[in-house]
């Protein structure tokens, strides 16, 4: 088919395809490509690169304490000596002390949870040969075994005698690290809030080391079924940073392709408006001109004798004529 003035349709469609992309630069779409452009695919690549950020400085982060968690147990005096204070930096630094548990002075840590569940830590001081003494955390008992937030659970059995014990190790808490009111002083004697010697020094009667020992094993080990659970090693799991990176790098990747999908499909729709704009126009120029045709060649009917010329009736002509 063609279209007006002969010309084939395929090229009407095709010009008329071309004289739409002009919508390009209407302040519309301009706008449509400086948010594409100049916000939304920056913007994607620099939240990927955020997401990428948080997973490596968190990746080596978790890499230092890892590794220190798998480091071989080093002597207590190296790293936690009397008078030392134990920083920040030094937790999870794996050591053994040798010593005597002091079961007589052992408190009870409220408001602490493992898998979700409230109850208790249990710390029971190790007293040294040089009569100082380290507080160990056996790990943890749960609330359901008391029936209440505020009445802890009987201490759970440890190794009497002489034991060795490999833990790591833990700066003093604080308000501020654990979001948790130091109200010792309220509390029976006991109990305590915090795992720190400010709160265990008044307790007992001999000097503390700085911070605490995480119990990981000993030697005899603990072997009684009542014996608190141990306290699990951090586990870390960056799945959720990766996903987030992948995602808004994708995005920045598909941004460019709906940019110019939703481009083509306003250049197809302005364009089939046009060719239907024109079929319209050539439909009706047809029909005017099949009206017009109608009106100028259909010629009236020759009358004789009262009857009309038609072919119908011949009666009434001379023969030559309906011969």
């Amino acid at each position: 088919p063609v279209g007006g003035g002969g010309e084939p349709r395929a090229c009407a469609l095709y010009r008329h395809r071309v004289r739409s992309y002009r919508f390009v630069f209407t302040p519309k779409w301009l706008a449509f490509h400086a948010l594409t452009w100049l916000i939304l695919i920056p913007g994607f690549i620099v939240a990927g690169q955020w997401q990428r950020s948080l997973w490596h400085d968190r990746d080596v982060s978790q890499g230092v304490v890892l590794r220190a968690l798998a480091a071989q147990p080093a002597p207590l005096d190296s790293a936690d000596a009397a008078g030392h204070f134990v920083t920040q930096p030094q937790q999870w630094t794996m050591l053994s002390a040798t010593g005597r548990y002091d079961t007589a002075h052992q408190v009870m840590v409220r408001n602490r949870s493992q898998n979700g569940e409230p109850g208790w830590y249990v710390v029971t001081p190790l007293v040294l040969s040089d009569g100082s003494a380290v507080l160990v955390n056996q790990g943890w008992v749960a609330e359901s075994q008391t029936g209440g937030p505020t009445e802890h659970p009987a201490f759970p059995p440890v190794p009497s005698g002489t034991v060795t014990v490999t833990g790591s190790l833990q700066p003093d808490e604080t308000t501020g690290d654990t979001r948790i009111k130091d109200d010792t002083a309220q509390l029976p004697s006991d109990e305590i809030a915090l795992i720190s010697k400010v709160d265990v020094a008044s307790k007992v009667p001999y000097p503390l080391r700085d911070g605490a020992l995480q119990l990981t094993s000993s030697t005899p080990a603990n072997s009684s079924p009542d014996a608190a659970s141990p306290i699990p090693n951090p586990a870390y799991d960056n799945t959720m940073y990766i996903a987030y990176m992948i995602q808004w790098w994708v995005f920045a990747l598909v941004m460019p392709v709906t940019w110019f999908l939703l481009i083509r499909r306003e250049a197809d729709d302005l364009a089939r408006a046009a060719q239907e704009a024109q079929d319209a126009r050539e439909a009706e120029a047809k029909a005017a001109r099949a009206r017009a045709a109608s009106e100028s060649g259909g010629a009236e009917p020759v009358e004789q004798g009262g009857e009309a010329l038609g072919g119908e009736k011949l009666e009434g002509l001379p023969d030559a004529v309906r011969g």
